[in-house]
């Protein structure tokens, strides 16, 4: 019974990195918070919390996929950012609507 209890807890505990997608900043918009990112599962639309500040280009690790706010982790260092996933699931058409509606 203890060792299934283990084992339930170190699933809990490594259940995020289980879902964790690597994605692109696709677009971000100077003096804006908002930034949009182009992962397998579609695009997705993140609010910047603090930590490392993403920027167009770089690759970001984390779980686009569940609405809230989340550690990510940027570029070939893996710096740490902290973001809330407004949207996800999106094409890119509805991303930049979205974006440009945040941003202006």
């Amino acid at each position: 019974m203890q060792k299934i209890f283990w084992l339930v807890v170190l699933g809990a505990l490594f259940c995020p990195v289980a879902f964790a997608e690597k994605g692109t900043v696709a677009k971000r918009v100077s003096d804006c918070d908002y930034y949009m990112v182009s992962a397998p599962s579609g695009y997705a639309i993140l609010e910047w919390y603090g930590d490392y500040d993403p920027d167009e280009g770089d690759v970001i690790k984390g779980n686009f996929k569940v609405y809230g706010t989340h550690t990510f982790f940027v570029g070939a260092s893996e710096e740490e950012t902290r973001a809330y996933v407004e949207e996800w699931g999106l094409s890119r058409d509805e991303a930049l609507e979205q974006l440009s509606d945040k941003c202006d």
